[in-house]
């Protein structure tokens, strides 16, 4: 193992052994969801983000060309800019003027690129005394700690745990009220603004065409930092750099709703070089009540290399406003110190691997359970789901998986032996749990699993076997073809549920086909990083769904119809035959949501008739990130089932299944878990209903091993439900 994989271990085992992170996280992260929401309740969101996202890319294609011009505005200005290669250089670079300015005391507001090049930690063995003054990175600062989130530094940290620290520091009971608290830090830091020598910032944004820089901040320290002292340094990486200020504006627009759901910051400043005045006799004098000296260091330190790489050269759009870190699950469960290093999150995951090395990613990079949650949250719209996954496929050594993750991995894909699958399902009948339900001591007590089934999914239907249309319904899909993917899970593990779904594409008129081969799509070994196999099942299911003639292709798995729709073009993108095979493909293929709303266009009340009890919907990510679903489901639930709706607080936020995520990280999942069970139990509904297996296996197990009566159903089981009931009827 090498050094920096045990500093992750480490740095991971703290996270889930702190009696208080979890609390904090709890406290801070929905609630930033909630007023990000409000913040852009009235906007046109896409579009903002579109325009951003336009912006930005135009800006790094002309990056050189901007730098250029950048550099040469602002010293125009009167300022000096200088550029780093490298974390040395900017080291150098700073510490060479602090030596010339006979600098003691700095100081900093918050800078992401200040802790990038460990600029603190320079200085401080230089014999400079350095202040952060923004409150969060104050408070990390204090603790001897690093911040661990992008916006908000000290996420980590309970209202008590501060007062406890600002108690220790003032030698005086400081009680965890948090208007009293941010009055001690204002008395404590501002004599530091008065005396110091000088200022060290970042930038937000800088105008190429102005040669300007643009300071968001809330606090006002800021303001002060590059105001008081004599000196600023602001220290920002190349990628900050955008053409005008329109695209300045575009980026504002969208950071303090994205960061901190408010509609603007408090503070936002433009600086165009060292202050300066003409009143007396319209001569130039700089220094005035600024400072006189304004010096620009800007960082580049792998983020040429990274514009060189197409797969991550969008990660350089970055705002830096952390919303992708407030969507994700596992950063919530264990916070920015175990998912990232020096920069956390999903962002961090790739500036990490291009600022401070791969060695460095690898470890973080895992915690990532491809929600993709990130990506709907970025008002930038970076692919970083997309990224991860390619980093980790770059990563990925055959050796990491584990015995039990890749025997599940064989189960899944067929890759089994049929006398250790017999033993099993003999084994398994010692630890029933219930109707479908197993529970292994020491490794399910908190979700139990499903029963190894007698037989498959195909094996009771048989491969190729068709089934004649019912009609119990009216729809559009009536003497229409359709082919039933049911996915891995579904066949090895909820044969009743792919029967269900049979019966519903039946029931609305169409005659299925069953697959005449048995095939994993790939997408349980392409987020595990092991992009050969991925590929080689990917062709496989792909010249396989060729063979059918089926008009459709329908699948109850929402993970496995993006994984064929939207992963194997860019999975098979060195191999364009096969990626063109994949795109053509793509047309036919539909998740059972889809094809019911937009194929069959069943008619509201079709099967509404008697009673289909309370239901509460989850959902799942794919579904809801990638395919881009959610009114679909509950026009169905509601409209064509008339079934209650219940809707559960944040019914879009992952279960923690993600996968083979669940058998890594086993403490995490159950976290996410928790929250969602929780939110599930607040509604009173009888019956949780989704659309994808592995979140009715998280679901399922978890409520059962919570001693909770609430049935989970996939969204197909539930019309299959209606249309017997209608039946009967």
């Amino acid at each position: 193992m090498s050094n920096a994989q045990a500093q992750f271990k480490r740095r991971l085992a703290k996270a889930l052994a702190s009696p208080t992170l979890e609390l904090a996280l709890n406290r801070a992260m929905p609630m930033r969801r909630k007023s990000r929401a409000a913040a852009f309740a009235q906007d046109d969101f896409a579009a903002l983000r579109d325009d951003l996202q336009r912006r930005k890319r135009a800006a790094i294609e002309h990056l050189p060309e901007l730098l250029a011009q950048f550099t040469e505005n602002a010293a125009k200005a009167g300022a000096t800019v200088y550029l780093a290669q490298s974390i040395e250089d900017a080291q150098r670079i700073v510490g060479d003027l602090v030596k010339r300015q006979n600098v003691k005391l700095a100081v900093k507001s918050k800078s992401l690129a200040t802790e990038e090049i460990s600029l603190n930690e320079y200085l401080e063995e230089r014999h400079v005394k350095v202040v952060e003054t923004d409150l969060g990175e104050w408070i990390v600062q204090l603790a001897g700690e690093k911040p661990s989130h992008l916006i908000t530094p000290a996420m980590h940290k309970t209202r008590e745990e501060v007062a406890e620290l600002f108690s220790k520091v003032t030698g005086k009971k400081i009680p965890p009220d948090i208007p009293k608290m941010v009055a001690v830090a204002r008395k404590m830091l501002r004599q530091s603004f008065i005396e110091a020598d000088m200022g060290i910032t970042g930038a937000n944004v800088a105008i190429a065409e102005t040669g300007s820089l643009v300071i968001v901040s809330n606090e006002g320290n800021g303001r002060l930092v590059s105001t008081l002292p004599p000196v600023h340094v602001a220290i920002l990486g190349i990628e900050k750099i955008v053409a005008t200020m329109e695209d300045a504006l575009a980026a504002l627009k969208v950071l303090s709703k994205s960061g901190t759901g408010q509609r603007l910051t408090t503070y936002i400043s433009y600086i165009t070089g060292p202050s300066r005045t003409a009143d007396i006799e319209l001569s130039l004098t700089t220094g005035v009540h600024g400072p006189k000296e304004v010096h620009i260091v800007l960082l580049d330190n792998g983020r040429t290399t990274m514009r060189n790489r197409p797969e991550y050269r969008d990660a350089l759009d970055c705002i830096r406003c952390g919303a992708c870190l407030n969507a994700c699950p596992p950063f919530q469960a264990v916070g920015g110190h175990a998912f990232g290093y020096k920069y956390p999150g999903p962002i961090g995951l790739i500036l990490t691997a291009f600022h401070h090395g791969y060695e460095n990613a690898q470890g973080p990079q895992t915690l990532c359970l491809g929600c993709n949650a990130c990506q709907t949250a970025c008002p930038a719209n970076i692919e970083l789901p997309r990224m991860i996954l390619d980093l980790r496929q770059e990563m990925f050594d055959g050796e990491s998986i584990g015995m039990l993750k890749g025997n599940a991995l064989n189960f899944l894909t067929y890759q089994r032996e049929g006398k250790w699958l017999g033993l099993a399902k003999v084994a398994q009948r010692a630890f029933s749990k219930g109707e479908g339900l197993v529970s292994i001591p020491g490794v399910t007590g908190w979700r139990y699993l499903p029963k190894l089934p007698d037989k498959t999914f195909l094996e009771r239907r048989g491969l190729g076997a068709k089934s004649k249309a019912t009609s119990l319904v009216r729809s559009q899909a009536a003497g229409q073809s359709v082919l039933y993917f049911p996915g891995c899970i579904t066949d090895n593990l909820f044969p009743a549920m792919g029967d269900s779904a049979v019966e519903a594409l039946n029931g609305l008129g169409a005659e299925v086909s069953i697959p005449r081969k048995a095939q994993c799509c790939g997408l349980a070994h392409m987020n595990s990083g092991d992009r050969a196999t991925a590929k080689r099942l990917a062709k496989e299911t792909i010249a396989m769904l060729e063979q059918e003639t089926a008009q459709h292709i329908v699948c109850t798995s929402a993970s496995c119809v993006v994984a064929m729709t939207q992963d194997y073009p860019h999975l098979l993108r060195d191999e364009p035959e096969w990626a063109e095979r994949a795109k053509r493909l793509a047309g036919r293929i539909k998740d059972f949501t889809s094809f019911v709303d937009g194929v069959a266009k069943v008619s509201p009340g079709a099967l509404a008739k008697g009673e289909s009890g309370t239901v509460t919907y989850h959902d799942s990510c794919q579904s809801t990130n990638c395919l881009k679903l959610g009114k679909e489901q509950r026009r169905i639930i509601q409209g064509v089932v008339g079934a209650e709706l219940k809707e559960m607080e944040e019914s879009s936020q992952c279960c923690g299944f993600g996968g083979t995520f669940s058998i890594d990280y086993p403490d995490i999942s159950k976290r996410i878990l928790k929250h969602k069970l929780d939110h599930i139990g607040e509604t009173g509904a009888e019956t949780v209903v989704t659309d994808n297996p592995g979140c009715i296996m998280q679901l399922r197990g978890g409520l059962e091993a919570a001693g909770k009566k609430t049935r989970v159903l996939h969204i197909a089981e539930l019309m299959a439900e209606q249309m017997k009931n209608h039946r009967k009827r």
